[in-house]
């Protein structure tokens, strides 16, 4: 993974206890450059991150239409932050939901996924790229 801020890293989110020596794959992803992290299965199941990762995965592939795009771009330089449901009447040309869910998994939108479900008052911003 690569978060905001350009790091690159390994995360290990196995199904059982680990089996192998963490302090190991630390120095490992440290020698290719990359920050290592054990993901704790409490982490991956409690909560929401998973559940939005997976209503989010669906749309990926899913093309937005160049007006689309930049009509919600436009909308968010505009206004900094817009909830899910202001962003989805911006979309005139495809479905709003997948055209949203989609510029998330391109890395154009940003929505925080582990506090709450994703919905109507979930707020949307530009990643600025």
């Amino acid at each position: 993974m690569v978060d905001i801020e350009g790091n690159s890293w390994l995360l290990d989110a196995p199904d059982r206890a680990p089996q192998v020596d963490q302090a190991a794959l630390q120095l490992s992803a440290g020698e290719v450059d990359h920050r290592y992290r054990l993901v704790g299965h409490a982490e991956i199941y409690d909560g929401f991150l998973l559940q939005n990762a997976r209503d989010l995965v669906r749309y990926q592939g899913h093309r937005v239409p160049l007006g689309d795009r930049v009509r919600l771009l436009a909308c968010l330089d505009e206004h900094g932050s817009l909830t899910l449901s202001e962003c989805l009447q911006v979309i005139r040309e495809t479905q709003p939901v997948a055209a949203v869910a989609s510029l998330i998994l391109q890395r154009l939108l940003v929505v925080e996924l582990d506090s709450a479900l994703i919905g109507p008052e979930t707020l949307v911003r530009r990643i600025r790229t």
